[in-house]
């Protein structure tokens, strides 16, 4: 039987500077991805891969089980990829139940 893999979404968004980014919506919560997905993506290794198909700022995590597959990123997000993987780390040491 094959693993299922399960893309989850994240939009990112102007940070209160307005000069960087940061996650601003998901589905999942920040609590439920710092429980889930944290120590997967403290060790995650990969670099993001820019995909057309995503809209204006989103990041999708493809998961199987209980790690992280890759990460994919939106075309306009291209100049930022070396900022993602961070913003999503920070984002997972969240620990509000809504973002």
């Amino acid at each position: 039987m094959k693993a299922q893999r399960v893309a989850l979404r994240f939009r990112l968004g102007p940070d209160s500077t307005g000069h960087g980014l940061l996650v601003k919506a998901g589905e999942l919560s920040p609590r439920a991805l710092k429980q889930k997905w944290h120590d997967s993506l403290a060790s995650f290794s990969g670099s993001p891969s820019v995909k057309p198909h995503l809209s204006l700022h989103e990041v999708e995590i493809i998961t199987t089980k209980d790690r992280i597959d890759t990460i994919r990123i939106s075309q306009d997000l291209a100049q930022h990829i070396d900022d993602v993987l961070p913003l999503l780390r920070t984002a997972s040491e969240r620990t509000d139940g809504a973002w």
